[in-house]
C-alpha cells in the first residue's frame, strides 16, 4: 500500500511539472479528475487513521491522527472520520465516495440528512445521490437542506426552530490586538430580519461612498460628509456591514430621543422600517399539508408554525410559479395591522393576552387565520408576545373570551377550537349581557364579514 501512495505522488509531481506545457484541453480533463482524486485522498486519510486508532485504542476514531498528518482543522478531521463510519449504512453513497464521484464535503451533507431522517431514505433517493455527485458544496448544502425539510418530521423541524430561538445570543470579548470581537447566533426568522436591515443600511453606505468618489473625481467636495476621508470610499463589504450596524444602533438611540420629544409635543414618532423577508414555499406548506417545504430565501427551511406566524403580521406579496419557475399570478395581501389598528389593540388588550408582556414586546395575531377567511380587523386580532405567539402556532393554545376579555389558554382536547364559520354569524341582540366570570367562549366565535366572490 505504501508503495502505491509513493507511486501516486511521483505521478502527481510529473503532472505538476507539465502544467505549463499541457494543452488547455488536457488541463480541463485534469481538472475534471481532481474531485475524484481529492475525495479518495481524504477517504484514505480517514480510513487509515481509523484503523490505526482502533488497533492502538485511541478512543477518538482517528480524528487526532488526521488532524496531525493532513493539516486539516480538528473539526474537519473529526467530520471526515465520522463520515467514513456513517457511510457504512448507506452503501450506494459510500460506493460513490469510493469511486470519487461524491466529495467528502457533500457526503457530510448526506450523513447529516440521514441523521435527521434515516439512512435508508437518503441512500434510496437516486435524485439526491445524483445531486451530491454533480453539485458543488455550497449548492448541494441548500439542496440537501430542502430535501431534509421535506422528509423530516414537522415536529422535529419546529423543535429545532425553538432551540435556535432559545439559544439566540450575542457575545462580545476583547481581542489580544485591542479589537472588540462579536459573535452571535439567531433563529432563521430573527436572523433574516437582522441581515435585511444591515444589508439595506450597507447599501446606503455604498451609494454614499460612490457619491463621494464622484465628487472627488470632479474636484468637488460639496457632497462629502464632514470628517470623511479617502479611505471611506474604499470600504469593503465587511467594513460597510460593520459601519451599518453602528449606524443602525445610533439611529435607534436617536429615534428614542425623537419619539420622547414627539410624545411630549403630542406628535407621533417615526416608525422604524420593517424588514423584508422573502419566503419560498410549496403549495403543500401553504395549505399546512405534509411534505411541503417552506424556507426563508438565503437562510434556510422554517417549520409550518413559523410560516404561519410570519403570515400573521406581514404585508404579503404572493406570486405563483408553474413549471420551470414561470410566473403565473401575482397579488398583494395586507396582513399587518395599520398603526391605528395597533393603537386600538393596545388600548383594548393593554398587554399580551397570555402572559401580560408589555405592548412593545407584542405583535398582532389573527384569531381566524387569513387562509381560513380571517380579515385584518380589530375584532379578529389579539395582542400576543413572541413566546405566546409560539404557543399558539406550535402547541395549539387557544384564544378565548373570559370576563369579557380575550385570554390565552392551553389546548383542551375536550373543547377543541371551532372551525372558522363559512357564513357571517348573527349579531348579538341588543342589551345582551357580556360573558360572566364562569363562562368561556372558544374562538373563533366572532367572525369577520364573509368575502363575496368577484362577479
Amino acid at each position: 500500500m505504501f508503495s502505491h501512495v509513493e507511486q501516486a505522488l511521483v505521478h502527481l509531481n510529473t503532472a505538476l511539472d507539465g502544467v505549463e506545457a499541457a494543452s488547455s484541453q488536457a488541463l480541463r480533463r485534469a481538472l475534471g479528475l481532481s474531485k475524484q482524486l481529492r475525495s479518495r485522498v481524504e477517504l484514505l486519510e480517514a480510513k487509515a487513521a481509523a484503523v490505526v486508532a482502533q488497533r492502538e485504542n485511541h478512543g477518538d476514531g482517528g480524528a487526532a491522527l488526521v488532524h496531525q498528518h493532513s493539516g486539516l482543522s480538528r473539526s474537519d478531521a473529526a467530520r471526515n472520520v465520522r463520515i467514513d463510519a456513517e457511510l457504512t449504512s448507506m452503501p450506494d453513497a459510500y460506493d460513490a465516495v469510493v469511486a470519487g464521484q461524491i466529495s467528502l464535503a457533500n457526503a457530510a451533507r448526506l450523513a447529516h440528512a440521514a441523521r435527521k431522517t434515516s439512512p435508508d431514505a437518503v441512500d434510496g433517493d437516486l435524485e439526491l445521490i445524483g445531486l451530491a455527485k454533480t453539485l458543488p458544496v455550497d449548492e448541494f448544502a441548500h439542496a440537501a437542506q430542502r430535501w431534509t425539510a421535506r422528509h423530516q418530521d414537522a415536529a422535529d423541524l419546529a423543535a429545532q426552530q425553538r432551540r435556535n430561538r432559545r439559544n439566540r445570543h450575542v457575545r462580545f470579548w476583547n481581542g489580544d490586538d485591542g479589537s472588540v470581537q462579536m459573535r452571535g447566533s439567531f433563529d432563521a426568522e430573527m436572523g433574516a430580519r437582522i441581515q435585511d436591515r444591515l444589508r439595506r443600511q450597507a447599501e446606503e453606505l455604498r451609494q454614499a461612498d460612490r457619491r463621494r468618489e464622484r465628487h472627488r473625481e470632479v474636484g468637488d467636495d460639496a457632497g462629502a460628509t464632514p470628517g470623511s476621508s479617502t479611505e471611506s470610499a474604499a470600504r469593503t463589504r465587511d467594513q460597510r456591514m460593520a459601519d451599518a450596524l453602528d449606524t443602525l444602533l445610533a439611529a435607534i438611540r436617536a429615534d428614542d430621543v425623537s419619539a420622547a420629544d414627539a410624545t411630549a409635543s403630542g406628535q407621533s414618532g417615526r416608525k422604524s422600517a420593517a424588514a423584508e423577508i422573502i419566503v419560498r414555499a410549496d403549495l403543500e406548506a401553504l395549505l399546512g399539508e405534509a411534505g411541503g417545504v417552506a424556507e426563508i430565501c438565503g437562510v434556510g427551511p422554517i417549520p409550518p408554525s413559523t410560516l404561519a406566524r410570519l403570515a400573521c403580521n406581514s404585508d404579503v406579496w404572493i406570486e405563483f410559479f408553474g413549471d420551470e419557475f414561470t410566473p403565473l399570478y401575482e397579488t398583494v395581501a395586507s396582513r399587518a395591522p395599520t398603526a391605528a389598528q395597533r393603537r386600538a389593540l393596545v388600548a383594548r388588550d393593554g398587554a399580551c393576552i397570555g402572559c401580560g408582556a408589555p405592548p412593545g414586546e407584542c405583535e398582532a395575531h389573527h384569531i381566524i387565520p387569513v387562509k381560513c377567511g380571517g380579515k385584518t380587523r380589530v375584532d379578529n386580532l389579539v395582542l400576543v408576545c413572541w413566546s405566546c405567539h409560539d404557543r399558539i402556532h406550535d402547541h395549539n393554545w387557544q384564544v378565548v373570551v373570559r370576563d369579557g376579555r380575550f385570554r390565552l389558554v392551553p389546548p383542551n382536547p375536550a373543547h377543541p377550537p371551532n372551525p372558522a364559520p363559512s357564513r357571517k354569524p348573527r349579531r348579538s341582540p341588543p342589551g345582551r349581557r357580556p360573558p360572566t366570570a364562569t363562562s368561556q367562549q372558544t374562538l373563533p366565535s366572532i367572525t369577520p364579514k364573509e368575502t363575496q366572490p368577484a362577479a
